[in-house]
């Protein structure tokens, strides 16, 4: 028989996430659906009649908990079953969900993640890399902030509606045929109409200040011609267009790409003797298929997350060990579960959104795509997220 599995220990907010996910998982389901956990944590209740209770080790935290049962799932659940594990915070949002258990291969199998190896191990390691990196985005915002008063354009949220701006102007400008009268109703509000402000694609822009504002009165671009010369003057900053960073006049770089780096891959090469490419597709635990065949993968898999726990190096997740368990077994090359099977909803790319008439799109609505479980691994709730309303409104009818 096929079942599906979810974990959850402790926090209210896992738990919340969980029952949300509950809801839309039995909705769509005809599978049996069943939730570990160590009940003796949680602060709130489970909305599940099918529980297995796990006992932890009390020397665990909540989060270490949840690991220990997730990693160990051969051990707490009946054989001759098989298993679909989902984190909390999936989604599924429609009836082919079950369609998943037609893709699992032997040992185990499980979907890919939205980056490469090099760009996870950041998150995976104490190694201040990211520390660092938003040390150097407090200097630049601060630097800005000399001109602007505070401003923060490094902030998630504010790049991705700077991209959302700086893509209507790109449509506005190759296709003048098209918007034409669009075009013409910007130049007659900037350039001639006496106004203090005007609107485009729901952003403010103030003429006194040449600046765009959000809704909720935050900078998020500026005409950059207009402040060049200030702005490497005042605050010693510019703008390569050539090589598209910021620069300093002490020959500072600022790229704000995703940070990566290099430290999980030499971590797992000196300790465990296995060298894993930092170009690597990484795997995502939050969606894979097992069963009995998967026993001694799991096995090691929990063995060698457990240990970890007490390397102050290592950060406490499952997904570095992961990575070890699959080239350890010699799986880098397996097949994994298709996207649609677990979409990684990433909240600072404007490509990935949903519309109520066009649907989900991966690639800003160029086609349709249809996803069958969203994994909404951040941004969980927020109202202004177009994938995270797709949701909401569908959880009315649930």
């Amino acid at each position: 028989m096929n079942k599906f599995v979810f974990v959850v220990c402790g926090g209210k907010e896992h738990i919340e996430e969980l029952n949300f996910s509950l809801k839309f998982l039995r909705k769509y389901s005809k599978n049996e659906i069943i939730v570990l956990s160590d009940l003796k944590r949680n602060e709130i209740k489970i909305k599940h009649n099918n529980i297995i209770q796990v006992d932890t080790p009390e020397n665990f935290d909540n989060h270490q908990a949840s690991i220990f049962i997730k990693t160990g799932l051969n051990k707490f659940l009946p054989k001759a079953h098989n298993y679909c594990y989902l984190d909390g915070d999936i989604v599924a949002i429609n009836e082919k969900v079950d369609e998943i258990f037609n893709f699992y291969k032997p040992p185990i199998t499980f979907a890919k993640d939205h980056c490469v190896f090099e760009e996870f191990s950041p998150h995976a390691m104490n190694c201040k890399c990211i520390e660092e990196d938003a040390k150097k985005e407090n200097i630049f915002n601060e630097k800005l902030s000399e001109l602007f008063g505070k401003i923060n354009l490094t902030n998630p949220k504010i790049q991705k509606q700077s991209e959302l701006l700086l893509k209507t102007f790109e449509k506005l400008r190759k296709k003048p045929i098209k918007y034409f009268f669009t075009n013409v109703s910007y130049l007659f509000k900037r350039y001639i109409f006496p106004i203090k402000k005007f609107s485009l694609n729901g952003f403010i822009f103030l003429k006194f200040n040449k600046c765009w504002y959000n809704k909720e009165n935050e900078i998020i671009l500026f005409d950059y011609p207009y402040y060049e010369n200030k702005l490497w003057g005042k605050a010693g900053i510019r703008f390569n267009a050539k090589g598209n960073f910021w620069e300093t006049k002490e020959g500072e770089k600022y790229e704000f790409k995703v940070p990566k780096c290099s430290h999980l891959s030499e971590y797992l090469k000196k300790e465990y003797g296995i060298k894993i490419p930092n170009n690597w597709q990484h795997w995502n635990g939050g969606v894979f298929l097992f069963n009995d065949e998967s026993e001694e993968f799991l096995n090691y898999w929990q063995e060698i997350t457990i240990k970890e726990f007490s390397n102050p190096y290592t950060k406490t997740r499952d997904q570095g060990t992961l990575a070890l368990s699959v080239w350890k077994f010699g799986l880098e090359n397996h097949t994994n579960i298709p996207e649609e099977f677990n979409w990684i909803c990433e909240f600072a790319n404007n490509d990935i959104a949903w519309h109520k008439n066009l649907g989900y799109t991966k690639n800003g609505f160029k086609s349709e795509f249809k996803p069958i479980l969203l994994h909404i691994y951040h941004e969980w709730g927020n109202k202004d997220w177009s994938i995270w309303q797709s949701v909401a409104k569908e959880n009315l009818n649930t």
